[in-house]
């Protein structure tokens, strides 16, 4: 198996940074030692044994983060932190492998060190109570870092699994009424029935990268599919869709949530030509105001009988999807506003940025 340059160069220094880490610890622990049991004013004279205290405390800490960080491996195999029983087995055996590889520090040491080593009751009661209050906080520490790595991941993936419901409540809405379309075309208008095909091909070909990348896309590219989600409602409503998009070019390489766009302009088709037998004019606009992009979505039709937001997405349309996609990525700074006859969103343009960074170079194609 090989391993990448990144890595080659990430483990020689984490391994550096654990060494750095253990002198750092020896040097506390052989500098406390010596404080007790000779004094710091005696430093100069007896420098030799401030030496020693700190090699022996460095033994000791590789005994005992060995030992340790060997048992923990094994633990959180064998036994997961799912319960109070759990946690305390968890202290148990730790405790028991600290002690058990203090004993072989000292033991290690008498044997290589036996003239320079001592092992008065007094000094290995004071080194090991150091060295198991020490190696309690380290341990707390370790657990609450997994703790928090795993809560981590619990929301990232009750996040993910929303973003997925969303996406599932989103394409279909449009997906059968096209395929009505195609099937009414393909005997009258087969070349036309094999554009749509196409169109609604590379709308779900979207689709379905949007649901495996972090959930952003571009204004380009969701301009795109927009584009070809209005293509294929024109072969359903014919002269009665008309459509004009106005997203100035410096816009178009924004970040934006994906699939956030056609499914505004999914509820102006749906409210505005759907409901009316004259033709009806779908606009997407879109302007910068500030650190702000504004996004508008309108139609010409009859409009919606209010623009109290809450009484719209109480009835579980489009825009309720819409409303909870921008509340995961912005929370309360992205804002989406009812329109006598359209939508208006905002969101901010800054947080939006920063997300950028994760998006493949299929997602960043201007429209």
């Amino acid at each position: 198996m090989s391993t990448s340059p990144l890595n080659a160069l990430q483990r020689p220094r984490r391994l550096a940074r654990q060494v750095g880490l253990l002198l750092g610890v020896s040097v506390l622990i052989g500098v406390f030692l010596f404080h007790v049991w000779t004094g710091l004013g005696q430093l100069s004279e007896r420098w030799p044994t401030l030496l020693w205290n700190v090699y022996f405390s460095f033994i000791y800490a590789v005994f005992i983060v060995t030992s340790i960080r060997a048992t923990m491996t094994v633990l959180e195999a064998r036994v997961p932190l799912r319960s109070r029983r759990a946690v305390a087995l968890h202290v148990g055996v730790l405790s028991v492998a600290t002690v058990t590889a203090y004993g072989l520090a000292t033991g290690f040491c008498k044997v290589l060190y036996a003239s320079s080593f001592s092992v008065r009751w007094q000094v290995l009661v004071v080194t090991a109570t150091v060295t198991f209050v020490v190696t309690l906080v380290w341990s707390a520490f370790a657990y609450m870092n997994s703790f928090y790595q795993k809560l981590r991941e619990a929301e990232a993936a009750q996040y993910e699994a929303r973003l997925a419901t969303l996406r599932a409540q989103i394409n279909p809405h449009f997906l059968f009424n096209a395929f009505n379309s195609i099937a009414a075309l393909v005997r009258t208008r087969p070349g036309e029935a094999e554009a749509v095909v196409e169109d609604l091909s590379d709308l779900f070909r979207y689709a379905l990268q949007a649901s495996k990348d972090s959930g952003m896309a571009t204004l380009g590219a969701e301009v795109k599919a927009v584009r070809r989600y209005l293509s294929v409602e024109h072969a359903r409503y014919r002269d009665r869709l008309i459509a004009e998009i106005n997203v100035p070019e410096d816009l178009r390489p924004a970040p934006v949530p994906s699939m956030t766009v056609q499914p505004l302009v999914e509820n102006a088709v749906k409210h505005g030509v759907g409901k009316t037998r004259e033709a009806c004019t779908v606009t997407v606009t879109a302007r910068r105001m500030n650190e702000t992009l504004v996004l508008r979505v309108t139609d010409t039709g009859p409009g919606f009988d209010t623009t109290d937001l809450d009484a719209v997405l109480n009835e579980g349309s489009g825009l309720a999807n819409v409303q909870e996609r921008l509340a995961l990525f912005f929370g309360e700074a992205a804002q989406m506003t009812l329109l006598p006859q359209g939508v208006e969103v905002r969101l901010p343009l800054q947080q939006a940025a920063e997300a950028r960074s994760n998006l493949p170079p299929e997602m960043t194609v201007a429209a």
